[in-house]
């Protein structure tokens, strides 16, 4: 094992397990769930694209005056069935009303053209912003690491916005010490899914990032004062009460398809079959403690990857409205690891359990198991062990990953100096150990 640990090879016998694995993992959930079916259909009557629908009727609605359908859930369904020709299976808009006029654009091509830019585009922006941080010899490896990542794949054949999420988080973070206005624009583009940011406003207050709580407060004003003057305050209205209130309502009632998706603490408990109150409390138990760490660990070092790593994995444990899609960040800070960083070690069940989390909890919570969260814990707890108490020095010594230029986020990414500025059922779960460890060498 010493050997082994010392190979130079290790980072690649690693990322060729892991892939293996998460591609082995993933084809049977995507086989049965997102396979397709012919006539723009999935083998479960789901249209191909699964959540894009959202994206591109949403916005068709809302520009042909038909904006309060959106928060219409009888009014909402029948309108999807009239855009496609034919019925399909529920779905609710749940995003803030200023994400209509980004969305705009994309709604105008047709609908498996406007999929398609969607997915790849957006892949590639996420995969740029990751190998931006990876010396240039790695990157084709990383790269067909990302392209077969279980979080990657999950937003693929779902349709989801991992990789817009992801790449505004991550780009933020990154850009935060040398370009922090930058970094503001993004954070505030991120609040289309506001929840998955509750940790930023703590973290550049703790840093005194004064220039980028100001240009996010700035962003976030314009994209809602443009949405008002464009589509009026009415579709705000219904947002914060009608969407407010439904979206609580699916906690409540947490049955369906969704509830296994779900990566958060809450869910977990949901999932056990505990009790609203119960489950309200674990969720705090585990937050506040997160936040405040989070918040220590990212004063502790200048390394902007590892800023990136802490607050990527405090996001998820910090909402109940964590979805396995949102796991999209930690994918690529498991890549920096693997292809960037000398002197960390990795937990090996906390790599594969991270690693391969995005497509397993799924069968997991289906059969009761509902411990995502804690996968998330053990990998947040090294993240901050490494922040506050040890820097990993870059790959590649001498030689300073460039950036890359990633077109959605305006701007490249590059290393920055010090920051200035259905089925229910209970479970039981248990912690994964972290008894095997792997240092992670040069390749």
């Amino acid at each position: 094992m010493p050997g082994l640990m010392a190979d130079r090879r290790l980072p690649t016998i690693l990322g060729l397990a892991l892939a293996a694995l998460g591609l082995a993992c993933a084809l049977p959930v995507v086989a049965t769930y997102y396979w397709p079916a012919g006539g723009g259909l999935d083998v479960t009557g789901h249209q191909i694209g699964r959540d894009f629908i959202n994206n591109w009727v949403g916005p068709r609605l809302a520009f042909s005056g038909r904006a309060a359908t959106l928060f219409d859930l009888g009014a909402y369904h029948a309108a999807i069935g009239t855009e496609f020709g034919a019925p399909l299976p529920f779905h609710n808009w749940g995003y803030p009303p200023f994400t209509l006029l980004l969305l705009w654009p994309l709604s105008q091509a047709p609908y498996f053209v406007a999929l398609a830019l969607w997915t790849a585009g957006l892949f590639g922006v996420f995969a740029g912003v990751t190998l931006s941080q990876v010396p240039p010899g790695r990157r084709t490896r990383a790269l067909l690491m990302l392209a077969v990542a279980p979080a990657c794949l999950i937003n693929a054949v779902g349709g989801q916005n991992g990789f817009l999420t992801a790449s505004l988080f991550l780009g933020g973070l990154l850009v935060l010490d040398r370009r922090p206005v930058l970094a503001g624009i993004l954070f505030g583009l991120l609040t289309c899914k506001p929840h998955l940011g509750l940790v930023l406003p703590f973290a550049l207050l703790a840093l005194g990032a004064w220039r980028t709580i100001a240009s996010a407060a700035l962003t976030t004003g314009v994209l809602v004062a443009a949405s008002v003057g464009v589509l009026g305050t009415e579709p705000w209205r219904h947002y914060l009460v009608e969407t407010s209130a439904y979206q609580y309502s699916l906690l409540e009632r947490f049955s369906g398809f969704y509830p296994c998706m779900m990566a958060s603490v809450f869910a977990g408990a949901r999932i056990l079959d505990l009790p609203m109150a119960t489950a309200w409390a674990l969720q705090a138990a585990v937050s506040l403690p997160v936040l405040a760490l989070a918040v220590w660990a990212v004063r502790r070092t200048p390394d902007p990857r590892l800023r990136a790593g802490v607050l990527a994995a405090a996001a998820p444990l910090l909402t109940p409205y964590a979805f396995n899609y949102d796991l999209t960040a930690l994918t690529a800070v498991l890549v920096w690891r693997m292809f960037t960083l000398d002197t960390a070690r990795l937990p090996a069940p906390v790599a594969a359990g991270a690693w391969l989390l995005p497509i397993l909890i799924m069968p997991m919570q289906m059969y009761g198991f509902g411990g995502a969260s804690l996968i998330l814990i053990a990998q947040f707890a090294v993240l901050v062990r490494e922040a506050a108490y040890g820097t990993p020095q870059a790959a590649s010594p001498g030689r300073r990953p460039p950036s890359v230029s990633a077109s959605a986020v305006a701007a490249s990414i590059t290393p920055m100096p010090s920051a200035s500025g259905q089925p229910k059922a209970s479970c039981a779960t248990a912690t994964p150990t972290p008894t095997a460890t792997i240092g992670l060498t040069k390749a």
